[in-house]
């Protein structure tokens, strides 16, 4: 059965492959301006299709023959589709073309004779035409796959353990770079011994925000100052201290060695 070239079948009149592509490409940006997910088209659409068309080919069509058009285009989209079900069918990307015995061909061209338009060559748009009609359930070889990666970011109360994303020097690009939360301290023992140079610490004290070299900020708490004693007179014996305290300022006005020397200058 001689079956005819694949422009017999889609062109008639005053079409042409770029009044498709005109056509196409107006509806494609009209779905995506105004968000329509239906195949069935306003009229307003129709109407700004033909003037697109008119500005991007210099072809005029009326709102009928544009409506006739869309009706081709959808019957071309489906048809193709059932082609690329055929028994023992595939689409070669390299060929350009759809592979499939010929028994599986004639059975085809029985029930419709328009699916000879793809027995030479594939759909010439065939990604755009999915992009008006839809993506179904058609899996074509050669066809990248899209991943929808959805946002299910959770957020973290205060009270929840936080952990730095880009720690150990490899980081995600998506992923949050959050602050490590303040650490805890548990006294260890019930009859721990304070200091008797510091003030009570039941009061609560003065939280500070410390830069760390890595970057980090962290937290901590100061309760009291610390309180020296202060000297004892020289004439009682005992002199002045040499050993330091082990909670000493750095500050010399409090220094007790300083004070001490002060006093031997006194007349």
């Amino acid at each position: 059965m001689a079956i005819p070239p694949q422009a017999d079948f889609f062109y008639t009149g005053k079409w042409s492959p770029a009044c498709d592509d005109a056509l196409v490409d107006c509806l494609i940006m009209l779905k995506e301006e105004r968000d329509v997910t239906k195949n069935i088209y306003p009229a307003w659409f129709i109407l700004t299709a033909c003037d697109w068309i008119k500005n991007k080919v210099s072809v005029v069509f009326s709102e009928l023959e544009l409506t006739d058009r869309i009706e081709m285009l959808r019957k071309r989209y489906y048809t193709f589709k059932a082609v690329l079900r055929l028994r023992g069918a595939y689409w070669n990307p390299q060929l350009k073309a759809v592979v499939a015995p010929q028994e599986s061909w004639d059975n085809m061209l029985k029930m419709n004779t328009f699916a000879g338009a793809y027995y030479y060559e594939e759909e010439p748009i065939w990604a755009r035409l999915a992009c008006v009609f839809g993506f179904d359930d058609i899996k074509v070889e050669g066809q990248h796959d899209v991943v929808v990666i959805s946002d299910n970011t959770e957020e973290l109360g205060a009270h929840e353990v936080t952990v730095q994303a880009d720690a150990g020097g490899e980081e995600e690009v998506n992923s949050p770079r959050v602050f490590p939360g303040p650490k805890v301290r548990r006294k260890l023992f019930e009859a721990d011994l304070l200091p008797n140079d510091r003030e009570s610490s039941n009061e609560s004290g003065i939280y500070f925000i410390d830069l760390t070299s890595d970057g980090q900020l962290r937290t901590r708490e100061e309760k009291g100052r610390i309180l020296y004693q202060p000297t004892k007179p020289s004439g009682d014996g005992s002199g002045p201290s040499h050993v330091k305290s082990p909670r000493a300022s750095s500050c010399g006005s409090n220094s007790p060695m300083k004070m001490s020397n002060q006093i031997r200058g006194r007349p």
